[in-house]
């Protein structure tokens, strides 16, 4: 994951491991619009390019955003587009310049994001795409953790928290709708009983789970959302 807002106070370098292996990426995956309809898109805040690598798109029409410098030489020099530009500030690109573009696991870590998802309304054309994921502020172990008297996971590297609702509400602030969803969950008695079976200490048996329950089951939101056309 690469955050678009960590500044030399939360990180002393720009160095990043290359993670492919993270669950938000593979459910994210799931929502990509065929290659053939995707357009030119673009991820933001993409690491190392690890969801550009897992998404099989060439880079003729796929690139990628990050913060960090030597991040975005990373992602070039394995052949696809890529700059550097902080999403805090204004997005370098015209209006309606985008197909469609991922922001996954990065608006918990903007402080303004509402800036962010308002530029991109912009950027993104209307009917354009765009896939978003980020943790469920209210799934049952976040529930847990208050009754508890614990903050949130993450405080502190997370700026913003969301529940369903306000991320629904942010996202159609900006003329999004959501187009379809797989949001995932973990079952903790079948990922416990994977490791007795020498699945491996960090096991997890994940699923999307079902709409009506994801606000409570959901530990991370992912989305796929449409720009409304215009007039629409």
């Amino acid at each position: 994951m690469s955050s678009l807002a960590e500044t030399s106070a939360h990180r002393s370098d720009d160095s990043r491991k290359h993670l492919p292996d993270r669950a938000w990426y593979r459910y994210a995956q799931r929502l990509l619009p065929p290659a053939a309809e995707a357009g030119r898109w673009i991820d933001m805040g993409c690491g190392q390019g690890e969801f550009l690598e897992a998404s099989g798109a060439d880079g003729h029409t796929s690139m990628g955003l990050d913060f960090w410098a030597s991040n975005a030489q990373v992602v070039a020099e394995a052949g696809r587009p890529a700059l550097a530009a902080d999403l805090n500030k204004g997005l370098p690109f015209r209006d309606g310049a985008l197909d469609g573009a991922t922001l996954i696991e990065v608006i918990e870590h903007i402080v303004r994001a509402e800036d962010l998802v308002a530029e991109l309304g912009r950027v993104i054309r209307p009917g354009g795409w765009l896939i978003v994921t980020t943790p469920n502020v209210v799934h049952l172990t976040y529930r847990i953790r208050t009754l508890t008297g614990h903050p949130p996971k993450q405080e502190g590297y997370h700026y913003r928290f969301f529940t369903r609702k306000t991320l629904k509400a942010t996202l159609a602030a900006a003329g999004f709708e959501l187009d379809g969803y797989a949001s995932f969950g973990k079952q903790v008695v079948l990922s416990k009983l994977a490791r007795l079976m020498g699945k491996g200490a960090k096991y997890k048996v994940r699923y999307v789970v079902p709409r009506p329950l994801e606000p409570l089951l959901a530990q991370h939101f992912v989305w796929r959302l449409r720009r409304k056309e215009t007039g629409a």
